[in-house]
């Protein structure tokens, strides 16, 4: 048996279990037969526990999907199976900084962001592991600026390259994503300020050969908007590089080999 999700892709469902959707997660639940029904799980005392937790994930999970649909096509594709439920699971995991019940605890990415600081979102190739160049990054004149840096390189002496790839592209994204807070008269989370969540900025370089050859310095800087962000919200600067495999007059993504991380919150 198989179920549709948002996204048009789908999930198998094992024989025995059955799937359902709860208001305020993204994923669809996967759960043994015979268990509690949804509208068990939504209104019986038993389980407020599980009620509770589930507001948190539900939060997490939308703040987990407005970074990654920030992403790119190219960006996008790099991402692993199963990224989505780990990088919500970090998001979460911010709420233990802050006092309160459990499924109205604010996450505070403007205080907190900094601890998904290295998040990989493909495992078998990091971006720690993949680039080996040096780099700089610091904040612009600006609160929602970013200045990115990279000194001369020679790309056959700075990159774990898979063996096919013949060239190399380096891609950002600084995404904004509000700080939430529990409503407790909507009995919901709410966003600080909804009208930067999600607003990016990017780069793209040059599609580069992986040559002996020096790279020239290259520097960009990322904004999100025109002005100066306001305060309850953070940068997400992330950051990929990507590997192709020229063949025919053709260059394809090897997405599988290549990596993309979060680098840094501000």
């Amino acid at each position: 048996m198989k179920r549709t999700l948002s996204d048009n892709s789908e999930i198998e469902v094992p024989k025995g279990y059955r799937a359902y959707k709860i208001k305020g997660v993204d994923d669809i639940i996967i759960s043994r037969k015979g268990g509690p029904t949804a509208e068990q799980i939504k209104t019986e005392p038993n389980y407020q526990k599980l009620r509770d937790n589930q507001k948190e994930f539900g939060v997490a999970s939308m703040m987990a999907k407005t970074l990654r649909d920030a992403f790119s096509e190219g960006m996008s594709e790099i991402c692993e199976s199963y990224v989505s439920g780990k990088l919500t699971a970090q998001f979460r995991n911010l709420t233990r900084f802050e006092e309160g019940k459990i499924g109205t605890r604010p996450i505070f990415v403007s205080k907190h962001g900094h601890h998904l600081n290295g998040f990989e979102f493909n495992s078998t190739a990091t971006y720690e592991h993949i680039f080996g160049a040096k780099y700089f990054i610091k904040p612009g004149s600006r609160r929602g600026q970013v200045i990115i840096h990279f000194p001369s390189f020679i790309p056959e002496e700075t990159f774990v390259k898979p063996d096919e790839a013949t060239n190399f592209k380096i891609t950002a994204r600084l995404v904004a994503i509000s700080d939430y807070t529990y409503d407790d008269i909507e009995d919901s989370y709410k966003a600080i300020d909804d009208e930067v969540n999600g607003k990016y900025g990017s780069y793209e370089s040059k599609m580069f050969p992986l040559l002996k050859i020096s790279v020239d310095p290259m520097t960009t800087m990322l904004s999100v908007n025109q002005l100066d962000l306001p305060e309850g919200s953070a940068l997400f600067l992330v950051m990929a590089v990507s590997f192709y495999k020229y063949e025919n007059g053709k260059f394809t993504h090897l997405a599988k080999d290549s990596a993309m991380s979060i680098r840094r919150v501000y």
